[in-house]
C-alpha cells in the first residue's frame, strides 16, 4: 500500500478541466463551432477523472484521519457531499448536453447549460476549500484571526 493517498495528486485533473471546461463553454456561446466541442471534451474528460478523484477519496480519509492531530471528520464529510454534487451536477450538465444535440433543442437552452456549468464550478471551488482545510489545517482559521486582531 501507498504510505501517500493519490486523491490529492489526481484532484488537479479534474479541477483544471472542469474549470477550463466552464471558460470555454461560456465562449461557446459566442464562438460555437470550436469552443463547443472543446467545453465537450474537457467537462466530459473532467468528470470521468471527478470520477477517479472521488473514488480515491476513500483511502485520503483514512489517512487524514490517522495522520492528523485534531478531529477532522466533519470537515471530511463536508468535502466529500460537496464532491458529489459537484460531480452531479457536471453529470447532468452532460447528459443534457447530450440531450441538446440529439434533440436539437433551441437555443437559449445553451444559457441553461453556461450556468449549470457556472454553478458546478463555484461548487468545485468550495470542495477545494474544504479539501485544503484537511491538508493544511492549521491556516484553516487565518482570514478569522485577521480579523479579530484588527478589533483589538
Amino acid at each position: 500500500m501507498l504510505s501517500t493517498p493519490l486523491h490529492p495528486l489526481l484532484v488537479h485533473f479534474p479541477i483544471a478541466l472542469l474549470l477550463l471546461g466552464t471558460i470555454t463553454e461560456i465562449v461557446a456561446l459566442f464562438k460555437k463551432e470550436f469552443f463547443g466541442k472543446a467545453s465537450v471534451y474537457l467537462l466530459s474528460i473532467g468528470f470521468i477523472t471527478g470520477i477517479f478523484a472521488y473514488l480515491s477519496g476513500e483511502g485520503a480519509e483514512e489517512y487524514a484521519e490517522a495522520n492528523q492531530s485534531n478531529d477532522i471528520d466533519s470537515i471530511v464529510h463536508t468535502h466529500e457531499t460537496f464532491a458529489l454534487i459537484t460531480l452531479v451536477l457536471f453529470g447532468g450538465y452532460l447528459a443534457l448536453k447530450l440531450l441538446q444535440r440529439w434533440k436539437g433543442l433551441p437555443n437559449y437552452f445553451s444559457y441553461i447549460l453556461v450556468i449549470i456549468t457556472i454553478a458546478g464550478s463555484i461548487l468545485l471551488s468550495i470542495t477545494g476549500h474544504y479539501g485544503g482545510k484537511m491538508v493544511y489545517p492549521d491556516k484553516q482559521n487565518t482570514t478569522d484571526q485577521i480579523y479579530h486582531d484588527s478589533d483589538d
